[in-house]
């Protein structure tokens, strides 16, 4: 009787595909076997904040830590590769809004699926988007400029950093609500959005708020008209939120960390555990205030319910104006 259920027990893992080392064993020995690769799917130069995360866990877990930037198709490629291999913890990916969630819907054909394909460990980041203004423009609150779009139809221009962007859906969830018609521009990159509202030649824009603009913001070359996030940005304690000023949408850009589907849980807990104390520290605080980002520590749990939650909130305008991402 023995052996059979022995027989039985081996035939069972056999059939599910676990070996009996696949969880327990694995945890174990990681990180010792070889350097962890943590893929950012952008290119070199917008990887500030994923290179203070991957120190932090070379140091937590005392192996390599090294970036790789995998760029394409808004961060989609490096993404859907990180999907495809193996779940031992040696491969790990940043995650933002579009890769790890909105592409869902404005990628049809999308390799991967965004909320089934990977372990949320945690969340880095946020940060604020602010809708800003040329220093001439006519509006100098959301009112006013609602008023002046109703007034002046398609003659209003917006810019943002490409279809499918945090701000090209925020401008248009802005229309949505607001019932106004406002051309919106393409850009790629903010530098260039900037120079073209400093001269005059766009109107508006919904954008980062970072270095690009904040420079701009405190010598009044650029007027910021409202912050999308829940609360005041704390370097614009003057700028009403979007909420505040008369529209009920609340968005806020995050950054963090997926794993493969399939990751052993104690290893999730591990890098979980190490990143949660790092930034927490006041190096991390004062480092990401740096690019424009609070460093805004969550549990596995949490973070998978911000990238759930952010499919949800962007799915109706998506399928409304059919935003396909560039």
């Amino acid at each position: 009787m023995c052996k059979l259920l022995t027989s039985i027990g081996i035939a069972l893992l056999a059939f599910t595909g676990v070996s009996a080392t696949s969880s327990t064993g694995l945890a174990g020995e990681w990180p010792k076997d070889k350097p962890i690769t943590l893929v950012h799917a952008f290119a070199a130069g917008s990887d500030y904040l994923a290179r203070l995360v991957a120190a932090a866990l070379e140091k937590g877990v005392g192996q390599t830590v090294i970036v790789e930037n995998k760029p394409g198709a808004g961060g989609a490629i490096g993404t859907g590769y990180v999907a495809r291999q193996k779940p031992d913890g040696y491969t790990l990916v940043t995650a933002y809004p579009g890769p790890a969630a909105n592409f869902t819907n404005t990628m049809p054909g999308l390799p991967y699926k965004p909320l089934e394909d990977f372990e949320h460990i945690i969340q880095f980041s946020v940060g604020d988007m602010v809708l800003v203004a040329r220093k001439d423009f006519p509006a100098n609150n959301l009112s006013e400029l609602i008023a002046y779009a109703k007034e002046n139809p398609s003659q209003v221009s917006a810019g943002n950093n490409g279809i499918g962007s945090y701000g090209h859906m925020i401008e248009t969830a802005i229309m949505d609500m607001a019932d106004i018609d406002i051309k919106l521009v393409s850009y790629k990159g903010s530098p260039p959005i900037v120079t073209d509202m400093l001269s005059a030649s766009l109107d508006l824009s919904v954008d980062y708020l970072g270095d690009a603009y904040i420079k701009h913001i405190e010598t009044g070359s650029l007027k910021p008209l409202a912050v999308i996030s829940a609360q005041r940005a704390k370097i614009l304690p003057n700028v009403p939120t979007l909420k505040e000023a008369g529209l009920d949408l609340v968005a806020v850009p995050w950054g963090g960390v997926m794993a493969p589907k399939g990751t052993p849980p104690a290893i999730v807990k591990k890098i979980n555990q190490v990143l949660t104390e790092y930034l927490r520290s006041e190096e991390a605080i004062k480092k990401f205030a740096v690019a424009g980002q609070v460093a805004a520590p969550t549990t596995p749990e949490e973070f998978h319910k911000i990238v759930v939650d952010e499919e949800a909130l962007w799915r109706g305008i998506i399928a409304k104006y059919k935003i396909r991402s560039e």
